[in-house]
């Protein structure tokens, strides 16, 4: 899904794999999980018009699945083709598909949810705690222990300050060393970005950490950059865009990043107060001019 709701189905969840490996075991990775198995179980149901069917569908629908109904083949990709799930950040409609389906895992095989500190953090105070769901996380009070939580480390802020020209910032700054297998065949990184503030009452307003992910191909080397929900840095108390953007301009320079996914949640005349730690046109516009220089 890709929404942010009003609706519960279609919320944001996407699913990536390398195009060198199989469809096999630990070869998924999930980028949020707000839709999950269900979004799976509509993907494998058939299609109305064979022009409707994606070529990722095509390969499931020939035998590589092992059962008959899509609700079981669903279960069975969210259960053993997903190596883990990474949350950018832990706002419900990126989040309650992965809650919802722990269930289904199991503590000899448990699935692993990743994130940054905040955002796991979050998760197992507020979610995984036994008020608003059971602690099925491997952590915490009464661990049933079918989910295990794993923290990404925060990417090095050493260029965020940094006003020289991509071109002259040293090459170390992308060394593959700062990445983290997550699937079979993929890598990770993770950056922090801002998604609003938070007002906590009797205390100083806050950013909302969420995040952004560049995934890469092992075998080719290439990379996709996915953002969490995402605020301009023109009008973040917290501006952290603009490491990303220069990670980003490195990698398109080298012929390595392939795609780019981010919000615009808004229409263009959504005003500045309103914008709740999103995008719309102008400030998405204002943000590629920001990689594009």
């Amino acid at each position: 899904g890709t929404s942010g709701g009003p609706f519960e189905f279609g919320v944001s969840g996407y699913l990536i794999k390398s195009n060198t490996e199989p469809w096999a075991k630990n070869t998924l990775v999930a980028i949020d999980a707000g839709t999950y198995m269900s979004g799976v179980m509509q993907a494998l149901r058939p299609a109305t018009s064979p022009s409707a069917i994606s070529p990722a569908q095509q390969q499931l629908g020939t035998g590589l699945l092992p059962y008959v109904s899509p609700l079981s083949n669903a279960a069975y990709v969210v259960r053993e083709l997903v190596a883990a799930v990474c949350i950018t950040h832990a706002h419900l409609d990126h989040l309650a598909g992965f809650v919802i389906n722990s269930g289904c895992f199991s503590a000899e095989n448990p699935k692993k949810l990743a994130g940054l500190p905040s955002v796991v953090d979050g998760v197992l105070k507020h979610i995984f705690n036994n008020v608003i769901w059971p602690n099925m996380s491997n952590e915490g009070d009464d661990p049933i222990g079918m989910v295990t939580l794993h923290r990404f480390g925060y990417f090095a802020d050493k260029i965020a300050d940094n006003d020289e020209p991509v071109g002259v910032i040293e090459d170390s700054f992308d060394d593959e060393d700062d990445y983290e297998t997550i699937a079979n065949g993929l890598d990770i990184r993770a950056y922090r970005v801002s998604h609003g503030c938070v007002h906590d009452t009797g205390k100083a307003p806050k950013a909302y950490e969420s995040s952004a992910y560049f995934v890469r191909d092992k075998n080719s080397g290439k990379e996709i950059l996915i953002f969490g929900d995402v605020e301009p840095d023109s009008v973040s108390m917290d501006p952290q865009n603009r490491t990303v953007w220069i990670a980003a301009a490195q990698k398109f320079g080298r012929n390595k990043l392939s795609a780019i996914f981010i919000e615009c949640s808004y229409t263009s005349i959504q005003p500045e107060h309103s914008l709740f730690g999103h995008l719309s046109p102008p400030y998405l516009i204002q943000e590629l001019k920001m990689f594009a220089s």
